[in-house]
């Protein structure tokens, strides 16, 4: 392969002396759907019991990451369970599609203005690292997780800064979940499922807080933020290494007969906070149009559109925010025959 200094080879080389070597049961009780009832079919039914209207936000292609041999595309074994599913993990950083494929351990970039793929990052050649998630940070720098070595790798012009896994003290990883970065790539949070911690790490791998418990893969300014569901309301906390008891900045219910299914939160913009929420009329057996909540200064503002269920895919954030100069837009993503799909829609502005 060329060499280029745009893209950051994690080598075992390089690394040696650092380290010291939601498908639903059933969506329509006269229609069971079978055991090979696949994505294409379960979002027909969808379409039958959801129509199109003229207020829904539409999502249309952006870009599609290739089913094709390393270093062009992203192993297609796994999307055709052929081999362990070892999945995807989906980010976007300014008007750039992020995309980890960890059975290939190679990061790609695709630029949705120019719609040009670039190589960010690979360890597909040497094996030495588990990409389990990552997070781009500032001045090209790079947070891996590598739950094989219970460690945060950490990553500066192309050059091994730190590795993060043990404070002295204690292991601080038992499984990391994710990785997320704030706006600036200034900062990076991660979530350790084992012990049920977040913690909070600037750009060189210094620990900056940490606190009990989970928070959503997102920055608010300063802060982290806490979807906490119920069964036909939502409540979005704030909490920071100032604030350790959160704070409720915002409230959201259900239409009248609805409960909620599942939540997310996409990303800010100019001081807005993007959510979606699915939701059911009554139970998860019957899915309702899906929500996009945007939330500023403890007002919400709703968008509808018809829920994308490619449950293969289980992205720790099925939808993020993607900021071009044209706007903002909400992408997803879906695994088809001829690669993962980005879909985006535009988000209208308040």
């Amino acid at each position: 392969m060329p060499a280029n200094r745009s893209v950051l080879l994690l080598t075992v080389c390089a690394l040696l002396f650092a380290l010291g070597s939601p498908v639903f049961a059933q969506l329509d009780p006269d229609a069971p759907p079978t055991d090979d009832l696949d994505y294409a079919e379960i979002q027909l039914r969808i379409a039958a019991m959801l129509p199109a209207q003229p207020d829904l936000l539409k999502f249309s292609p952006l870009y599609t990451f290739r089913f094709v041999d390393w270093p062009d595309g992203i192993g297609n074994l796994a999307a055709r369970y052929e081999e362990a599913f070892k999945g995807y993990s989906l980010k976007t950083s300014n008007n750039k599609v992020l995309l980890l494929d960890k059975s290939g351990r190679t990061i790609f970039a695709c630029d949705s203005e120019k719609k040009r793929q670039t190589m960010l990052a690979t360890d597909y050649q040497n094996k030495g690292l588990q990409l389990d998630d990552f997070a781009p940070m500032h001045k090209s720098g790079l947070a891996i997780a590598d739950n094989s070595k219970n460690a945060l790798l950490f990553f500066e012009d192309n050059k091994f800064v730190r590795q993060v896994g043990f404070d002295g003290n204690r292991i601080l990883f038992r499984h990391i979940s994710f990785v997320e970065p704030d706006r600036l790539g200034l900062n990076v949070a991660v979530y350790d499922s084992g012990r049920d911690k977040t913690f909070v790490f600037d750009a060189s791998g210094r620990q900056q807080w940490e606190l009990a418990g989970t928070a959503e893969p997102c920055f608010f300014g300063n802060s982290l933020l806490r979807l906490v569901k119920h069964d036909t309301k939502l409540e979005i906390q704030r909490f920071s290494d100032i604030l350790k008891t959160p704070d409720n900045i915002g409230n959201y219910s259900c239409n009248q007969g609805n409960i909620i299914l599942d939540a997310w939160i996409a990303g800010t913009f100019g001081g807005q906070l993007a959510m979606v929420v699915y939701e059911g009329r009554g139970d998860e057996d019957h899915p309702d149009y899906a929500r996009l909540l945007l939330l500023k200064d403890r007002q919400i503002k709703t968008h509808r559109f018809i829920p994308n269920l490619d449950s293969r895919l289980s992205l720790v954030t099925p939808y993020r925010l993607l900021i071009t100069r044209s706007g903002v837009q909400l992408i997803s993503a879906r695994i088809t025959e001829q690669g993962l799909e980005i879909v985006a829609a535009p988000v209208p502005y308040r």
